[in-house]
C-alpha cells in the first residue's frame, strides 16, 4: 500500500468516526422524543448508519489495495 492510498484509507476512517460520533451525540440528545417527525433524531441515525457504511468501506479499500499489488 503506497503512501497515497494509506492517506486515502485514514482519510475514510476519519469521516466515518466524525459520522459516528456526531450521530451519537444527537441521539443522545434527541433520544426521549420518539416520533418519525423528530428530524435530528433521524438525522442521529443515518448519521450512526453511515458511519458503519464508510466504516466498511474503507475496510474494502485497503483490502482492494493491497489485492491490487
Amino acid at each position: 500500500m503506497n503512501n497515497q492510498d494509506h492517506k486515502a484509507a485514514n482519510t475514510l476512517k476519519w469521516m466515518a468516526w466524525t459520522a459516528t460520533i456526531v450521530g451519537m451525540l444527537l441521539l443522545v440528545f434527541n433520544v426521549s422524543d420518539l416520533r418519525s417527525e423528530n428530524f435530528p433524531l433521524m438525522v442521529s441515525i443515518g448519521c450512526l448508519i453511515a458511519g458503519m457504511n464508510i466504516f466498511l468501506l474503507s475496510a474494502v479499500f485497503r483490502l482492494m489495495t493491497l489485492k491490487a499489488q
